[in-house]
């Protein structure tokens, strides 16, 4: 018995060191990763690419508010590009009606990365005015949240 507790607080140990990462202090940083948003139940999985970040959803997200029954809706997914300005891109849904389908879009802005905290701009993609051909409305007004690393 005694021989293995040295064992096991040895890989308690390297565990321990194992878990340790860097404060975000840059969006130039790889920001891949869990993160949490101040809007409450909503989680985000960053997948950092290098000069391109993808954001996906890690809660139940295919409903929209006032989305006709007949209109099918897919999560939000968010692709963004690094570039000598920063990280911006588009907020992006699917939406389906009768084997007709329309991905609306809407702008994401990452402001700042600092302390483990991201702040992004962005707004949610608008219902399709119409199908075919795929017509928007305006997206809604934009929001800023905060999104703080796991």
């Amino acid at each position: 018995m005694w021989t293995t507790v040295p064992a096991v607080l040895a890989v308690a140990v390297l565990g321990a060191a194992c878990s340790h990462r860097e404060p975000i202090t840059s969006c130039d940083q790889s920001l891949e990763g869990t993160w949490t948003s101040d809007r409450p139940g909503e989680r985000w999985n960053i997948l950092d690419r290098g000069t391109t970040l993808e954001a996906y959803g890690l809660f139940p997200d295919g409903r929209v508010a006032g989305a006709p029954a007949d209109i099918e809706t897919a999560p939000r997914a968010i692709d963004l590009a690094r570039n000598p300005g920063g990280l911006a891109g588009d907020v992006k849904r699917r939406f389906m009606q009768r084997g007709a389908t329309c991905i609306a879009k809407a702008g994401a802005t990452v402001v700042s990365c600092s302390s483990d905290v991201l702040e992004i701009v962005l707004a949610d993609p608008p219902l399709p005015a119409a199908f075919d051909p795929c017509t928007f409305p305006r997206p809604d007004s934009s929001r800023r949240e905060r999104w703080t690393r796991e």
